[in-house]
């Protein structure tokens, strides 16, 4: 008899990527305002430390305004994301000459709607995101849309 399938998992995922930089590069360009502005964000402020303020605002008008939950200079940070509970960690780790920058999401609802809102549309965002931190710090070339009219919004995936 072939071994029971467990049922997929909706409270969580997990991204990762190669990236050809140092951690801590890959690290500043998640916690410096002034480098995450050039691949993730359209404004942001953040307190590099443990409980630091982190505010983000994106090209479709969402904001986050929260603190960190955990901060390691270099490693790794959690931060909420969401409005019920979820949270996300950011890990860099060496990889030869380059890193490995992994992205956890849990903690989140599994009702229709949060599957569809937090975990897929979450997912499909971090996964652009991440490929778009790699494209600027392996060759300074930024993805995104920076047409207000062709945001998330609009079902754009660059934005």
């Amino acid at each position: 008899m072939p071994p029971k399938k467990k049922p997929f998992d909706w409270t969580k995922f997990f991204l990762r990527i190669a990236i050809k930089a140092p951690p801590k590069k890959v690290f500043e360009a998640w916690t410096d305002d002034k480098i995450i502005t050039k691949w993730f964000t359209v404004k942001a402020e953040m307190e590099p430390k443990k409980k630091g303020r982190i505010y983000w605002e994106w090209l479709g008008c969402d904001k986050l305004e929260t603190k960190n939950i955990d901060y390691v200079p270099n490693e790794k940070f959690v931060f909420p994301f969401g409005s019920k509970g979820e949270r996300v960690e950011i890990k860099i780790i060496p990889d030869g000459s380059g890193s490995i920058c992994e992205l956890r999401q849990s903690k989140m609802k599994t009702d229709p709607k949060s599957r569809i809102s937090m975990h897929m549309g979450c997912k499909q965002g971090w996964t652009f995101f991440l490929a778009n931190l790699k494209s600027y710090l392996e060759h300074g070339i930024d993805l995104r849309s920076h047409d207000p009219n062709r945001s998330y919004n609009q079902n754009y995936v660059n934005s």
